[in-house]
């Protein structure tokens, strides 16, 4: 074997042992995620494919990122969760837009003074959604930093350990 073969065949297996936690983008704008996932950039926001079976769209690649994560460590309430929110924030979002555009636009000051007041409740309740949204992807960044060789996992107490007493 010649050392050009030998260079090949290492560096074959070493892609192949990084590619299951390796994130990378493509000359096409398409985000490829441990091997499995592909998270392509749209109008909207960013569509997730799961071995080719579309998923859905999320407003930020990080809600993206972080439902490929939950999904690779088996976390599917977690993933489950980070899609709900992530939709129902985006759909808020645009109702609080819309709504407002409305507001902006009537000369009558009674309507334009009912419709903010609604608005303030669809505000208040897309905090609460942001602030769930954010939790969620903190627990799968826990877990993606868990996953690498469980090095966050908290040692317990050694029960021989000596004491200079």
């Amino acid at each position: 074997m010649t050392e050009t073969q030998e260079f090949e065949r290492a560096l074959r297996q070493e892609i192949k042992d990084i590619l299951p936690n390796a994130i990378w983008q493509t000359d096409d704008g398409v985000y490829s995620v441990f091997g499995k996932y592909k998270i392509a950039p749209e109008k909207p926001g960013y569509r997730v494919f799961c071995s080719a079976t579309d998923v859905g769209v999320f407003s930020t690649s990080r809600s993206a990122l972080s439902w490929c994560i939950a999904d690779k460590y088996q976390e599917y309430n977690l993933a489950r969760d980070i899609l709900v929110l992530d939709t129902k924030l985006n759909s808020l979002n645009s109702d609080i837009r819309l709504r407002a555009t409305i507001a902006d636009r009537s000369k009558d000051p009674i309507f334009r003074e009912t419709i903010e007041t609604k608005l303030e409740t669809k505000i208040i309740h897309k905090k609460l959604v942001e602030k769930q949204l954010v939790n969620c992807v903190n627990r799968a960044k826990y877990c993606q930093q868990r996953g690498f060789n469980n090095e966050t996992v908290r040692t317990g107490r050694n029960a021989t350990v000596k004491t200079s007493r």
